[in-house]
């Protein structure tokens, strides 16, 4: 068949457009009731930052991550085996990388579920979700546009890079396996450096927000990149409370470990639900796009306070989940 396309409807949003773009594509499957928080939760986007130490440049939330690994690791807590094309390496791809990449796609279209894609309109995550062979076009939408893109572009945006990522299979997943999967991801992005293909000063987790505050103390703050990364992790932060809070209230079966799951997930809740009060007031010095005045003196005496309390608020929160992870490891062992 030359030309197909899934019906398109979202009414749910995260400034986390590799979330959002998740949570789309998994509106098409088997699993379409996940919720946003969940996939947020359990696939870590709720819980990452990622801060350029010299100018918190707009790149940040997705610079160098290897993102086939992460999203392939985030979509298994979900109960979905998926497959990627294509890594961030600011290369556009070659012809043979190209036709791999559409032939994915479009085999994935025509079983009715869209894939996920990078730089489509925008340096955003997005969607295809339809196909014409005969006029090679792509029905696409990102945080930018829903419109349609010739076969020749993908891969070739503003960037210049191929990522696709699709959906291979579905399976039952074990919801205390899935929890413990999701903290694994979320302990690791906290504490660990992770790797990076690129020389750039990148800090995440728990040293991002160290990197923030040096680049205000150092009033080398990028105007429009601070105030994007403002808006993801401030909203993700938001996401990360609901996802907890959620938790706090599930059976898991009624197992003998759901008491003390509930009881340190309301409590990491809590702490969550500080650190997103104290970034949202970041997000309104710093609205996105115009980005407000980082480099004034005062201004940023007022931002590091703010991101100090939110670090100490989130280290507590990440203690609860420590406690949490120890627990299921036992329970699963």
């Amino acid at each position: 068949m030359s030309q197909r396309q899934c019906d398109f409807n979202s009414t749910t949003y995260t400034q986390t457009s590799a979330g959002q773009a998740l949570y789309r594509m998994i509106g098409y499957t088997d699993k379409k009731d996940i919720s946003l928080t969940d996939v947020m939760g359990y696939t870590s986007w709720a819980f990452r930052i990622n801060i350029h130490a010299r100018t918190v440049n707009i790149a940040g939330p997705y610079a160098s991550l290897s993102w086939g690994d992460v999203f392939r690791q985030g979509m298994m807590n979900l109960g979905f085996t998926c497959k990627s094309i294509g890594e961030p390496n600011l290369t556009p791809p070659t012809p043979r990388q190209l036709q791999e990449a559409l032939l994915f796609v479009q085999s994935s279209i025509d079983t009715g579920i869209p894939v996920m894609a990078w730089d489509l309109f925008v340096p955003e995550f997005g969607i295809i979700y339809g196909y014409d062979d005969s006029q090679q076009l792509l029905n696409c939408k990102d945080t930018a546009e829903d419109g349609l893109l010739p076969y020749h572009k993908l891969g070739r945006g503003r960037i210049g890079e191929l990522f696709v990522l699709g959906v291979t299979d579905t399976f039952e997943v074990d919801e205390i396996a899935a929890l413990r999967g999701a903290l694994d991801m979320v302990l690791d992005h906290a504490f660990n450096h992770l790797p990076r293909h690129d020389e750039e000063p990148y800090r995440n987790g728990l040293a991002g927000y160290e990197a923030w505050i040096q680049a205000f103390r150092s009033g080398s703050v990028e105007v429009v990149g601070n105030a994007y990364n403002a808006l993801v992790v401030s909203d993700a932060r938001e996401y990360a409370y609901r996802f907890l809070a959620g938790l706090s209230e599930k059976s898991f079966n009624e197992l003998p470990v759901t008491q003390e799951i509930s009881r340190l997930a309301l409590a990491a809740a809590e702490h969550y639900r500080e650190v997103a009060r104290h970034l949202a007031e970041i997000r309104t010095l710093f609205p996105f796009p115009q980005g407000g005045t980082p480099n004034d003196p005062e201004t940023a005496g007022m931002a590091i306070t703010l991101l100090e309390q939110a670090l100490a608020a989130e280290e507590r929160g990440i203690q609860q989940l420590q406690v949490m992870h120890r627990v299921l490891e036992q329970y699963i062992s």
